[in-house]
């Protein structure tokens, strides 16, 4: 007797062995989905004026959740990576103290958690920071003990504030769609560019003047009608002390044949800055 399987039942059982993989990936891509959220996202204070903050821990999953929370030192390693550093007595997180440190969150649910800063000694002037961590914990009782774990950067400001820099460099690399800024921060407190952008296809930008008229930077405003992108500058902050690269995303999208043009009004600490950027395609 022929004990060979038909052609037919043969594509039923990859068939049906195909589907428990795609339902085994869409369980684990759904068990991955973070259901912690944290609002603020940054946290700048005065203790000298008011010595306390909250933070809202919300959870968006379907079940109870788990959260831990504790604090770091911490600054960018020279890669503008996070580092985390060990305490000193002028750091922060030996300053904060933070209620609760573990929570029970309910499905759909939302908590709490208070700061108040209490420095030991007395605070140089200047920025103070921290990093505080919520830890989803695992509720699977095996593997890694905890799911997802998310930073809010807590700085507190003492005495007088100084956000000196200067601007070394500046380009706009139409490679990676993004702009670079070389920046010394000579001040105590942190400094990062702030500003808008707005990049246009040539034949909609007109002059220089037309397309600087497009961005507000004293309302922080683009007006981005036919735009191919616009937007706020997002770049991460140049610590006291220290130099840095850092930059700045330009998301074009649509992929272009034709020359475009990219504009910025910015400010890095006292100092402002316009410029405009050419960029040519097929010539």
């Amino acid at each position: 007797m022929n004990s060979q399987s038909h052609p037919c039942n043969l594509l039923k059982i990859l068939a049906f062995v195909f589907f428990l993989l795609l339902s085994e990936s869409a369980v684990a891509a759904q068990n991955l989905e973070p259901k912690l959220a944290i609002s603020p996202s940054r946290i700048e204070m005065s203790p000298e004026k008011k010595a306390t903050e909250s933070i809202t821990v919300l959870n968006l999953g379907s079940s109870p959740m788990q959260v831990e929370v504790y604090i770091q030192n911490w600054d960018f390693d020279a890669n503008n990576n996070y580092r985390a550093l060990p305490p000193n007595e002028q750091s922060l997180d030996q300053w904060l103290i933070i209620n609760p440190v573990r929570l029970t969150i309910p499905a759909k649910s939302q908590q709490t958690v208070r700061l108040a800063v209490r420095p030991r000694v007395k605070p140089e002037d200047g920025e103070h920071r921290a990093m505080v961590f919520f830890r989803q914990l695992n509720d699977q009782g095996k593997g890694l003990n905890y799911k997802f774990n998310v930073g809010v950067p807590i700085y507190a400001y003492f005495g007088e504030v100084k956000r000196e820099s200067e601007l070394l460099g500046m380009d706009f690399d139409p490679i990676k769609l993004q702009f670079v800024f070389d920046i010394a921060n000579k001040g105590n407190a942190y400094v990062r560019p702030e500003g808008v952008f707005i990049a246009m296809k040539a034949t909609d930008a007109g002059s220089d003047a037309d397309i600087l008229k497009k961005l507000d930077l004293e309302k922080m405003t683009v007006d981005g009608l036919g735009a191919l992108a616009s937007g706020k500058l997002a770049a991460k902050p140049v610590f006291a002390g220290t130099r840095r690269q850092v930059l700045s995303a330009v998301p074009i999208k649509e992929i272009l044949n034709e020359s475009y043009v990219v504009a910025i009004k910015a400010k890095i600490g006292q100092q402002t800055f316009t410029e405009v950027y050419r960029i040519n395609i097929g010539e």
